[in-house]
């Protein structure tokens, strides 16, 4: 096991790319999954698990300029390609070369989105910033909730993908002591929020901040990110982590997460 990151170092931006490697790579691990897969080669750090959506298949890391990195890129996308299974390439601040940017897209895979890796330390939380004194969080530990979670957090998605991610997170323990826990928020009867916590590679990354369109602009997102900020306090860990959407960047700001490192994503 990794040891708890105590506080916020110059080593801050590999421990945010080892964070969400360990997020990502943590679906190849699930023994009910029969395709699923993790490559550590040479070149590149990259996952599979049969499951035919992009979250759920990646290149992880391209870990540098070796004579041969060339040929393991054309050789992961031709493996994706042959079994029509979608795929990300995440290149974080610990990928190399510089340029595999353009070494993708010269062999079109689209640069998707750039979003700044962030970082705070849990007890310099900003916790006297706005919120909603409407909405209670709850912790995801039944498959309706689940279902209820994952109908938020892909209120703009297909039907189709939207049951894929519920039947691969329904793979997954709903233990308090999980690694990945899910956290919905409620408005009276109505789930209108999400977020996920997951607890790896020393630090507390959060996920999956969603609020329903209808019920932005009224401090839920802040309100279930510092929710669940703090509940990675109350199980230890003293720093958290994330990567940052244009709408989301203002409230982590406000509540005290800074910016380390840039996390780029090409499909």
């Amino acid at each position: 096991m990794t040891d708890i990151i105590t506080n916020i170092s110059s080593t801050i931006p590999q421990v945010i790319d080892n964070s969400m490697i360990a997020y990502h790579t943590l679906f190849s691990t699930l023994s009910t999954l029969p395709n699923a897969q993790l490559h550590d080669d040479a070149d590149l750090l990259w996952f599979q698990t049969g499951v035919p959506l992009d979250l759920f298949n990646g290149v992880v890391r391209t870990n540098g300029a070796s004579p041969t990195l060339t040929t393991s890129i054309d050789n992961v996308i031709a493996h994706f390609q042959q079994r029509n299974l979608p795929f990300h390439w995440n290149v974080g601040p610990t990928s190399q070369p510089a340029n595999i940017g353009e070494l993708l897209i010269a062999r079109g895979i689209k640069h998707v989105e750039d979003e700044p890796g962030m970082a705070v330390e849990l007890d310099a939380l900003n916790a006297h910033l706005p919120l909603s004194n409407n909405v209670i969080i709850q912790r995801v530990t039944t498959h309706e909730q689940l279902a209820q979670w994952t109908h938020v957090w892909g209120c703009r998605a297909p039907d189709e993908v939207i049951n894929t991610v519920l039947d691969v997170y329904s793979q997954l323990p709903l233990d308090p002591d999980s690694s990945l826990q899910f956290f919905l928020g409620m408005f009276g009867d109505e789930p209108v929020a999400t977020s996920a916590l997951f607890l790896g590679a020393g630090v507390a990354a959060i996920h999956h901040i969603v609020t329903l369109p209808s019920m932005r602009q009224q401090g839920i997102g802040a309100t279930i990110t510092l929710f669940t900020a703090q509940e990675a306090l109350k199980q230890g860990y003293h720093v958290a982590v994330l990567t940052a959407s244009d709408m989301g960047i203002g409230t982590y700001r406000r509540l005290g997460f800074r910016e380390y490192c840039v996390y780029s994503t090409y499909q």
